[in-house]
């Protein structure tokens, strides 16, 4: 690198010094910042270091000073304080990724958000198994999605499940699933897909580690009202696990004991009819396996009232699971 080139970044690798290394509990003085630029060949002055931190200062890269026996700097402003950083660790490792790729994500957060200390404290959280179950191809599956729904563009992909070796089996007998995105989400530790299926003429979930070869198609995504106006909050509290069945206005009666459960299901806004011995609600449900296994493990406490054939279908449920045993 010339001379000429060091000058020109000197200054941005000044802010990264200090934005990795110093916190208001921990400042660089000027022989230990010309020491830091030393090690990557960038020659400095004391005289000099106060000018480039007053320059960083007038563009809006705040550094602060005391003096003591010697000038001190450091940076105290940063997007995410450490409690934050710890939280979007816990959503990465939490996830579907590998657990080589879960290390890299939380390691890259570390030193990009945090300041000095960040990086060993991120240290004691980095122990991840190397965990065989994950997917690699979820982050360009996202990448996929996400560049499809700007361009306004369908996507196909496979979609998969595993047997009882882990090894993927292609639903549909490996046909590809061609729909429109609308909005990826983040739900109990895993991420979907919110798209609209002109097969199915309805809003589908699809999770993106169960994808395969996702493909941005030519062909621009099916017009719907719903691309802009698309509330997935609202679409979240109608699903159960994400599983993906047909939405239906369901009532269901429960006992008193249930309603902290109820409310965390389906929000704070929904409305509660009061009975003697037992409370009521109806709300947007997509009807699925899951809906029924959950209504299933509250032992009596949840009982579907309406529609017949919600009610019937799930007694056929229990039917099959008597069935089995």
């Amino acid at each position: 690198m010339t001379a000429n080139n060091k000058s020109k970044i000197k200054l941005l690798i000044l802010w990264d010094i200090l934005s990795r290394n110093t916190d208001e509990n921990h400042a660089m003085n000027t022989d230990e910042i010309i020491a830091e630029l030393a090690k990557r060949d960038i020659p400095a002055t004391r005289k000099v270091i106060p000018s480039d931190i007053a320059t960083l200062n007038a563009y809006g890269y705040e550094v602060l000073t005391y003096k003591k026996k010697f000038h001190y700097y450091y940076v105290v402003n940063r997007p995410f304080d450490m409690a934050e950083i710890v939280m979007l660790a816990d959503v990465i490792k939490a996830s579907k990724l590998t657990g080589t790729q879960k290390k890299t994500f939380v390691e890259k957060l570390c030193t990009t958000l945090g300041g000095y200390g960040t990086a060993n404290v991120c240290k004691n959280m980095i122990s991840f198994d190397n965990d065989k179950r994950g997917n690699s191809s979820i982050i360009y599956n996202a990448d996929a999605i996400e560049r499809a729904i700007n361009e306004n563009r369908q996507i196909s992909f496979l979609y998969f499940d595993y047997d009882k070796h882990h090894e993927k089996v292609y639903r549909k007998d490996g046909e590809r699933y061609t729909v429109s995105p609308i909005i990826m989400v983040w739900n109990r530790d895993n991420y979907y897909m919110l798209c609209f299926s002109e097969r199915h003429d309805n809003i589908i979930t699809y999770r993106l580690d169960k994808m395969d070869s996702v493909k941005i198609e030519s062909t621009e995504r099916i017009p719907r009202k719903e691309y802009a106006d698309f509330n997935s909050e609202d679409y979240r509290k109608q699903v159960f696990s994400m599983f993906g069945g047909e939405t239906k206005n369901v009532t269901l009666s429960f006992q008193k004991d249930m309603l902290s459960e109820i409310f965390d299901k389906f929000g704070s806004d929904i409305k509660i009819k009061e009975y003697t011995d037992e409370y009521s609600v109806t709300a947007k449900i997509q009807v699925s396996k899951t809906f029924y296994l959950w209504v299933t493990g509250t032992q009596g406490k949840v009982r579907i009232v309406s529609p017949k054939d919600v009610t019937t279908e799930f007694n056929e449920f229990i039917a099959k699971i008597k069935e089995s045993y």
